[in-house]
């Protein structure tokens, strides 16, 4: 494969190349580093010859570039899910395999710790930014220095969901009805750390004065910066904000992850981008929320195989009791995202027929929350942000709540009117 034989003057090529850009692009203000690893990408890729005489070695840019294109033109890749969002699967997976070598110590990269400020060398006064004019040079020194392994662990790599941000998707609208108690149950969890959602603590902040506290952590631990409409919270008591008992937390995801093994870790903790040393830190505590829940008095998390849209009904079936004693909230955040359009809507079309029959069948009430990227032709309020929806099934009753919009790792949240009208059901019950 070489690139001065044409393959990046081909369309295919480009299509990919601007993926790369439009999520360097995304992610800027927000992890700084990872835009960076994806912009020098694009640079090498735009112009390898020029790219590689500044940086004193063409051949190796070249040869780098030639592994990347590779990397990217491959059309399915064994173990990971393809999906509209496919494009930019492998650079995620390259950039997370990156970290896992400067988290490992590895001694080929160590001229890239000093950026990463999920290790040691990379806070304090060795702390150094991206945007540095050594960082090109190091960067290609490292990723030639591990060479082939570093591709060809890419190929086998999966990225792991290691948002604990997203646990507020489901727990902020319970909070807002006070359910007491809940059947838990989410799509696509992959290693299921959001089942824990009400033993974190969630600050949502309108103004410096006009906050929002939900869940039963003590410390500092998420914050979303929030605009638009903000609930009344006159009435509620301490207990309701701390969030409802979770009597049973059951998740599906189609490659389920044994988060008791040791090694397995590791690599989740490489898919946190490396100057996000707070969410490394989140994602530990989550950790430890899940290792010791027994010991806390909590009902563990449940992960079972579960592929969508075909095997759906049969899940939930076996993730809710038989003979339930409170509501159920089911919800999926980001997952549906990695389904094309068609599986999209059935995935909501079983969901809505089970929901209809099993509320009518238990006279329970059963909420489903859904926290996904708008589709073709939606109109999001800023780039990849997601829409929160909530729907409502009691009995023959179905409502549609619209929330608002929020950034995917939610940081910043937009609310409209369905904010307060789902507040406002906590008064009719």
């Amino acid at each position: 494969m070489m690139v001065d034989g044409g393959m990046l003057k081909d369309p295919a090529w480009e299509r990919h190349r601007s993926s790369l850009a439009v999520q360097a692009g995304f992610v800027r203000s927000y992890s700084p580093l990872t835009a960076a690893l994806l912009e020098q990408a694009v640079e090498w890729l735009d112009d390898p010859e020029g790219r590689g005489r500044e940086l004193g070695d063409p051949a190796a840019v070249r040869e780098v570039c030639e592994r990347l294109v590779g990397l990217l033109i491959e059309e399915e890749i064994e173990g990971i899910d393809t999906g509209w969002i496919d494009d930019l699967q492998p650079a995620l997976r390259l950039n997370a395999v990156l970290h896992w070598y400067v988290l490992q110590g590895d001694p080929r990269v160590e001229e890239l710790r000093p950026y990463f400020a999920t290790v040691a060398d990379g806070q304090g006064e060795r702390a150094r930014k991206p945007s540095d004019d050594e960082f090109p040079r190091r960067l290609l020194s490292a990723v030639k220095s591990v060479g082939d392994e570093l591709f060809e662990r890419t190929r086998g790599w999966r990225v792991f969901t290691n948002e604990t941000s997203r646990g507020l998707a489901w727990l902020l609208p319970a909070v807002l009805v006070a359910a007491e108690g809940v059947h838990l149950v989410e799509l696509g969890s992959s290693i299921g750390l959001n089942l824990y959602a009400e033993q974190r603590r969630y600050d949502l902040a309108w103004t410096a004065s006009k906050r929002l506290r939900v869940g039963r952590g003590h410390d500092d631990q998420f914050l979303t910066v929030c605009a638009g409409e903000m609930p009344e919270l006159e009435g509620f008591s301490e207990a309701e904000l701390r969030g409802p008992e979770v009597l049973t937390r059951v998740g599906g995801d189609e490659n389920p992850a044994l988060l008791e093994r040791a090694e397995f870790a590791s690599h989740l903790e490489a898919c946190v981008w490396g100057d996000q040393r707070r969410r490394l830190d989140r994602l530990r505590e989550g950790m430890a929320i899940h290792r010791g829940a027994a010991e806390r008095g909590l009902e563990p998390a449940k992960i079972l195989p579960l592929e969508l849209p075909g095997e759906l009904g049969e899940f939930l079936t076996k993730a809710v009791p038989s003979h339930p004693e409170v509501p159920v909230v089911a919800y999926n955040t980001y997952a549906t995202a990695y389904l094309s359009d068609v599986n999209q809507r059935a995935v909501a079309r079983d969901m809505r027929s089970f929901a209809r029959s099993w509320s009518l069948r238990h006279k329970l009430p059963w909420m489903w929350v859904r926290f996904e990227p708008p589709r073709v032709g939606g109109v999001a309020p800023h780039p990849g942000w997601c829409q929160w929806i909530v729907e409502l099934f009691s009995g023959p009753k179905h409502k549609v709540i619209e929330l608002g919009w929020a950034h995917p790792h939610l940081i910043r949240a937009q609310f409209g009117p369905g904010l307060s009208e789902l507040r406002g059901l906590r008064d009719r019950r």
